[in-house]
C-alpha cells in the first residue's frame, strides 16, 4: 500500500516518484513524532512498513 500512496501523491501533486517518496517519508516521520505510538504502529502495519524506532531505540508501535 505504501507504493500506492507514493504514486497517488506523485500524481496528485505533479511530483516525480522520488519526490513523492520523500514527501511521504516526511509525513510518516511527522506522524511518528506527534501521534500516539499505537496509532503509528497501526499506520505502519497497514502500510506494511516497519515503524521507525522511537526515542531510546524503542519501536514506535
Amino acid at each position: 500500500m505504501l507504493a500506492e500512496l507514493i504514486q497517488a501523491v506523485a500524481h496528485a501533486a505533479g511530483l516525480s516518484t522520488d519526490q513523492a517518496r520523500r514527501a511521504v517519508d516526511a509525513m510518516l516521520r511527522f506522524f511518528t513524532a506527534r501521534l500516539p505510538s499505537a496509532w503509528v504502529g497501526e499506520l505502519h502495519a497497514r502500510l506494511r512498513e516497519p515503524a521507525p524506532p522511537g526515542p531510546g531505540g524503542e519501536s514506535g508501535s
